[in-house]
């Protein structure tokens, strides 16, 4: 039986398609097979190139730890020939000078909080003071046997009027008794040449002030003894033999 043309036809093109898809599907498994071998040389290539970089860091630490042994040995060597006996005396020495700075400090500082003593005042004898016996006279003019450095005596009122005297006084005593008015005082020391004049208050008698008033032969050599205790025993005199009048 021959086949009709139309069944030719269609077969061709059933032949063509298939022709098509296994072409397709051929090119398809040539591409897979060409990538698949890309990649596995790839790989291969990598691998290689890992394999001997890998050697090479090796190569490279191998040659530091060599050259660090060295230096450690060169170092080790160094130090047998240094003589550290003279180092270790010298640590020794500092560490005991450290420690005395240590145990000066400490004393210090309980010195500095300890609180501050009152220092020891030695004690200075009192004198006791000696009571002059101031004498008594029974008359002015026995001023001179107490204290025969008096050249005159005398007690004068505020007005000028000489109640009672021993001796001849260098200035009148009325002179003598403005000076004490001028300054407003009730005693004045005075120096005309080697005379020392002293005149000083007694007290009061009928509403009237009196004074006394001492001169001495030697001013700069009469002690201040010694004119206190006239002035004293002039006055002891004054109260009672005159202001009890």
């Amino acid at each position: 039986m021959i086949p009709s043309a139309e069944s030719v036809s269609v077969w061709l093109q059933i032949s063509e398609q298939l022709v098509v898809v296994l072409l397709v599907f051929m090119s398809i498994n040539l591409g897979i097979s060409i990538g698949l071998l890309f990649l596995y040389i790839f790989s291969v290539r990598r691998g290689v190139e890992k394999e001997k970089g890998l050697s090479t860091a090796g190569d490279e630490l191998v040659r530091m730890l060599e050259s660090m042994r060295n230096d450690v040995a060169s170092v080790r060597e160094a130090l047998s020939k240094v003589d550290l006996e003279p180092v270790f005396e010298r640590f020794s020495s500092v560490e005991s000078r450290i420690s005395s700075l240590e145990s000066k400090i400490a004393v210090l500082e309980r010195r500095l909080l300890r609180p501050a003593e009152a220092p020891v005042v030695p004690k200075v004898p009192v004198r006791k003071a000696v009571e002059t016996v101031v004498p008594s006279i029974s008359k002015l003019s026995d001023i001179h046997l107490a204290f025969p450095q008096v050249k005159y005596a005398g007690i004068i009122t505020s007005q000028g009027y000489v109640v009672e005297s021993y001796g001849v006084c260098s200035e009148e005593p009325a002179k003598l008794l403005e000076i004490v008015r001028i300054y407003g005082t009730n005693s004045a020391s005075i120096m005309r040449g080697k005379s020392r004049i002293e005149i000083f208050h007694l007290g009061e008698v009928k509403d009237l002030s009196n004074y006394g008033i001492l001169e001495f032969m030697d001013g700069s050599e009469v002690s201040e003894e010694v004119v206190d205790g006239a002035k004293r025993a002039i006055s002891k005199y004054f109260m009672s033999a005159i202001a009890s009048r």
